[in-house]
């Protein structure tokens, strides 16, 4: 799981992917901000999953405190 920032609204939030053990079927899949629903494509072997931050959450990122989740 990792953090990404909106191209369009600027907010932080959560994205991980869930990768299919299929060989050879990389596409561009649909990464989607939980606040404003601006959609960029990235490419995988599964698709991604999005999740808005706390507003502690986001606090900490915009900080420097928070970078990732493991």
């Amino acid at each position: 799981m990792a953090i990404e920032k909106c191209q369009s609204c600027n907010k932080p939030f959560r994205v991980w992917e869930h990768n299919l053990p299929m060989p050879g079927t990389k596409e561009k899949e649909p990464i989607t901000c939980p606040y404003c629903n601006h959609t960029i494509e990235r490419t995988s072997n599964g698709w991604w999953n999005t999740a808005a931050l706390s507003e502690q959450e986001q606090q900490d990122y915009l900080s420097g405190k928070l970078t990732d989740f493991h």
